[in-house]
């Protein structure tokens, strides 16, 4: 399909990216739209060949004129099968066009939203843009794309008599009203039932993450209830949506019913007063049917467009939140030097910082050790230095470039990072690893196992590296899963390690395999961040930083930070002392 200008007229505003992709398949609803006038052209010819049946053939008894209508009407058949058809083909393919162009963006951008806050953007983006896709190759829009060509059946019934084309008029324009009705009393309806739903799965699904917890500490009963709750909600909105389009429903039956009754009685009443033909009786009624159709279908599939407008406008928003572009210049391979200069950041939603003015510099191949109570921001610091997260005020630089400035699939094969919570990906122990690169290096694989110490143990696994790890990797032990994520973040020579609470799940044996492995690290001139509640990593350090309240407590040499720590540890019963003192 052409593409089309991404500079919207007379602005400097660029389209998103779904606004571009709907605009490019304008130009196939173009197509529609045509196909869409000779079909309903075409369909003319069964009321016409039955008005020609009844008034000509009958009367005359010629069945050589019977023979050449019916092969006419074939014909036309045939040929309004075949365009119907290539127009549901060119409408899927589109949705399939629709689909690639999104989908690897739409995947992006949800995990950019799941970075600020758990559960902010999931598969929820995943659903929409099915939900717009189906919507797009539907019969609804069919149906609204056939709307204006409803007026060629207006216009014949107009051509047989005057009050056939304004009745059916008036049943189009109480189909009108009907569905104006219908979106004024179940719109708000829809939109909570909606918001709900989602609220509602959300909950499912973080219940299913934590089934281990729900079970042993017997919180099920609790939590169905909480899920019933929003459920009820959903139901309630939902039932009321139902029992509105129910009745609109069948009021709308009704006045069809009635619409194609009076059509016939008011044929038979003009074909008495010998202003029409019997067989226009016949014509009138299909014709009538044929104009009002698209009207009613619309308001039959008005459900599935409040469906598609709100998708589009939770995707729309959430890509004007997020910049996916990695249109960014390629810079040389890092050296590993990084600079934190006076970094503010503060949870969306949140006005407090949780990170205030953090200013620090460690050379290439240095050793930091990040150390502080709980909530004192290290984990937050961690995702900061890494591009997790960005910070509103302030700068991290890599050899002296920003990391907003670096494209992040680039920089990520320089970085390797292991957080706090472990996750692991469906496939193989080798694949992940790897990064789930299934064409990886096997030697690449094993080295990096090996300066992480996991090597021995992947090989006492049934499989050894083609472990098959399940959905979530939960067949391994928190502890070997933390020491598998350990070699992920070595694979590939990364410039800068990070590692926030790399010993948090790890035995004895795991602990010493994790010292080797940040020597090990020093030994390449890897950059090596450690986040630690533990002091046994203090001697690997080359620098401490201590952190308090989200600040800088002491930053400097490891020596140097340790003797102002034990001077401060021997003044605090003395000052604690005089203040109890006065």
């Amino acid at each position: 399909m052409k593409q089309p200008m991404r500079q919207v007229p007379g602005s400097q505003q660029k389209l998103s990216p779904l606004k571009e992709a709907i605009v490019t398949c304008r130009i196939m609803l173009k197509y529609a739209l045509v196909f869409g006038c000779i079909i309903n052209l075409l369909m003319l010819a069964t009321p016409i060949y039955s008005m020609q049946v009844l008034d000509r053939v009958i009367s005359s008894g010629n069945t050589t004129t019977l023979f050449m209508l019916t092969l006419v009407i074939l014909f036309a058949l045939a040929i309004l099968g075949l365009l119907q058809l290539g127009r549901g083909f060119a409408l899927t393919q589109m949705g399939n066009w629709f689909e690639k162009q999104l989908s690897a963006k739409i995947f992006t951008n949800s995990i950019k939203a799941s970075l600020l806050a758990k559960g902010g953007g999931g598969s929820q983006q995943i659903r929409d843009l099915q939900t717009i896709k189906t919507f797009i190759t539907s019969p609804a829009l069919v149906s609204m794309l056939d709307i204006p060509w409803a007026f060629i059946f207006v216009i014949v019934l107009f051509l047989i008599h005057f009050w056939m084309g304004m009745l059916t008029i008036f049943g189009g324009i109480f189909l009108l009203l009907m569905a104006l009705i219908s979106e004024k009393i179940t719109k708000p309806l829809h939109d909570a039932s909606n918001e709900h739903f989602i609220s509602s799965t959300r909950q499912v699904e973080q219940a299913a993450r934590n089934a281990e917890v729900i079970e042993v500490m017997g919180l099920l009963p609790n939590i169905i209830k909480n899920w019933q709750e929003t459920n009820e909600k959903v139901q309630g909105n939902q039932n009321l949506v139902n029992n509105r389009q129910a009745v609109l429903t069948e009021i709308t039956k009704f006045v069809r019913l009635m619409l194609q009754i009076l059509t016939t009685g008011l044929g038979a009443y003009f074909v008495l007063q010998g202003q029409m033909s019997t067989g226009a009786i016949i014509a009138s009624s299909s014709l009538s049917g044929r104009a009002l159709a698209p009207f009613e279908q619309a308001i039959t599939s008005y459900k599935g467009f409040l469906n598609f407008r709100k998708a589009f406008e939770r995707l729309e928003q959430s890509l004007e939140r997020f910049n996916i572009s990695e249109d960014r210049m390629t810079l040389p391979t890092p050296e590993g030097r990084i600079t934190v200069e006076n970094i503010f950041y503060a949870p969306p939603g949140m006005q407090r910082h949780v990170i205030k003015g953090v200013n620090f510099e460690i050379q290439p191949g240095e050793i930091l050790v990040v150390i502080g109570p709980s909530a004192s921001g290290k984990t937050t610091l961690a995702k900061l230095i890494v591009g997790g997260l960005a910070p509103q005020v302030g700068s991290v630089r890599i050899d002296n470039s920003n990391l907003q400035d670096w494209n992040r699939t680039e920089l990520g094969q320089h970085i390797g990072y292991l957080p706090q919570d472990i996750e692991l990906f469906s496939g193989t122990i080798k694949e992940n690893i790897a990064r789930m690169d299934k064409n990886a290096d096997p030697l690449k694989v094993v080295e990096a196992a090996q300066l992480s110490g996991v090597h021995d143990m992947i090989l006492l696994l049934p499989k050894g590296y083609d472990t098959d790890l399940g959905s979530d990797g939960s067949l391994l032990s928190g502890g070997q899963r933390q020491r598998i994520g350990l070699a992920r973040a070595f694979y590939n020579d990364p410039k800068l390690l990070v590692l926030d609470e790399p010993n948090s799940n790890l035995d004895s044996f795991g602990e010493i395999a994790l010292a080797g492995a940040i020597a090990r690290a020093k030994e390449k001139g890897i950059t090596t961040i450690v986040i630690s509640h533990r002091t046994s990593l203090l001697s690997a350090a080359d620098k401490i930083l201590a952190m308090r309240d989200g600040m800088v407590a002491i930053f400097g040499n490891r020596d140097e930070v340790l003797e102002k720590m034990n001077q401060a540890a021997k003044t605090v019963p003395f000052e604690q002392i005089r203040k109890q003192n006065g």
